[in-house]
């Protein structure tokens, strides 16, 4: 006999809509899913990615459904659905996944300030034109490697040399395309190699400006004495980072525009010719 899955009202043979509820019947009422709300998600990769997780986990059958409210910031939220007789192992794993995911936000967190603290001492490059070296040395290494291929592809496709290949146009295309990418290399480096002396040549002098305003009036000693700052008994690494923060709330002052890191870099120099 067929049964009403939402009333559990039982209808005559050959009935197919419950006259009350209005859905379709089902043969037994071992068919009727009665799904639970497990828990809300206010979006819905959220409700994608705990479904999944139900679901690798064991869970047979878990859906969820866009509920429109207006009391939800958005207007609406997500239900994560599971069946009643799955209700109770999918709040086991539930409580699980929550776990996890706060210690996934704590890692987050702890990671966050160690780059924050990290990022806060960050320093320039002082005086250090390696980069710029190497620039050079990419444009002239690739253009001259460039202009000898593109010259040799230009010889072996007008047969002014002669090689042994059995396409010399596929040969001399090839020795063409490389030879000309090299020189695109070359070019790139170039323009690279002035953008990069601007950067080191304000790097530099903006340093050495704050150097330079600083002066050379102060021991770490008297530095200490002048700004009340009480250094005895401290290891050296609580010394820096007292001294440091203090140099660069001075220097901040002064330079108010000036990049962090380069007052980081000042600041640090500063620190330790007043160690020495």
């Amino acid at each position: 006999m067929p049964w009403c899955p939402k009333c559990k009202c039982e209808y005559e043979e050959g009935v197919k809509l419950c006259a009350d509820c209005k859905v379709e019947l089902v043969d037994s009422l071992d068919d009727i899913v009665e799904w639970r709300t497990l828990i809300k998600a206010n979006k819905e990769e959220q409700a994608v990615e705990l479904k999944e997780y139900l679901e690798y986990s064991g869970v047979q059958e878990v859906k969820y459904e866009k509920i429109e409210d207006e009391e939800e910031e958005n207007g609406y939220y997500f239900s994560i659905l599971v069946t009643d007789k799955e209700i109770d192992e999918s709040i086991k794993y539930l409580k699980g996944y929550m776990l996890t995911k706060a210690k996934d936000k704590k890692d987050e967190d702890l990671e966050d300030d160690e780059e924050e603290v990290t990022n806060e001492y960050e320093t320039e490059d002082y005086k250090d034109d390696t980069k710029l070296k190497d620039l050079k040395s990419s444009v002239y290494s690739f253009g001259i490697i460039g202009a000898v291929l593109l010259v040799g592809g230009i010889l072996a496709m007008t047969e002014v040399i002669t090689i042994s290949f059995s396409n010399k146009y596929l040969f001399s295309g090839i020795i063409l395309a490389v030879g000309i990418a090299f020189i695109i290399i070359a070019i790139n480096s170039a323009t690279r190699v002035g953008k990069e002396t601007k950067t080191i040549t304000h790097r530099d002098s903006s340093i050495d400006r704050i150097i330079e305003w600083f002066g050379d009036n102060y021991s770490l000693d008297d530095f200490a004495k002048k700004h009340d700052m009480n250094l005895q008994d401290m290891d050296e690494g609580d010394i820096y980072y007292i001294v440091m923060d203090k140099l660069k709330e001075i220097i901040s002052a002064q330079f108010v525009e000036m990049d962090k890191k380069l007052v980081n870099t000042a600041a640090e120099i500063i620190f330790e010719k007043m160690s020495k």
